[in-house]
């Protein structure tokens, strides 16, 4: 197994960090390029003002079930964890003016680390098969789903998740992934 655990070339306003032992992206052409531009169109929706961190770790279903028990309470698997680092967030917004940017901010490449997200290539699979889409839109949905949580957004209340697929949506069409 060839195990990938580099940084991804700076795109834009973010630096994405991957890991997939499973060797994921090297067999999907071109999906690993439509995720950093999802990433990106995250970013600039919520006018971040900072370069970003994320982590992107690719998992099987055994790895996210443990991690999901572990962190979520709940033994089984699922399709996406999102881990943010920024807890300054009032109405699903980030107040970016009264963040604590050294507590957040990698001190060598002054990057606001955003969080990890972690995704189970193994469900995003099945769950694209069971909707009748490609694997190419259910990744993408999956890291901006993930995405919003990590920039301050939630789905516990009906408006909030509204407003967070309203933005998902948003990135989904504008970068013309449809199903």
């Amino acid at each position: 197994m060839n195990v990938l655990n580099t940084q991804i070339e700076r795109l834009n306003n973010m630096n994405l960090y991957l890991e997939d032992d499973y060797e994921f992206f090297e067999q999907q052409e071109g999906l690993l390029d439509t995720v950093k531009a999802v990433i990106n169109k995250c970013l600039e929706i919520e006018k971040v003002p900072y370069p970003a961190e994320i982590s992107l770790t690719i998992v099987d279903k055994a790895e996210i079930q443990a991690i999901n028990k572990e962190h979520r309470e709940m033994d089984k698997p699922t399709d996406v964890l999102s881990f943010p680092q920024i807890d300054s967030v009032a109405n699903g917004v980030i107040g970016w003016d009264n963040l604590d940017e050294a507590s957040i901010m990698n001190y060598d490449t002054k990057d606001i680390l955003l969080g990890d997200i972690v995704l189970c290539y193994e469900v995003a699979q099945e769950q694209a098969k069971e909707y009748g889409h490609a694997l190419k839109r259910e990744v993408c949905f999956l890291v901006a789903h993930s995405m919003f949580h990590l920039l301050g957004y939630d789905h516990m209340n009906e408006s909030d998740e509204e407003l967070m697929m309203a933005k998902q949506n948003q990135v989904l069409e504008t970068l013309n992934i449809g199903r």
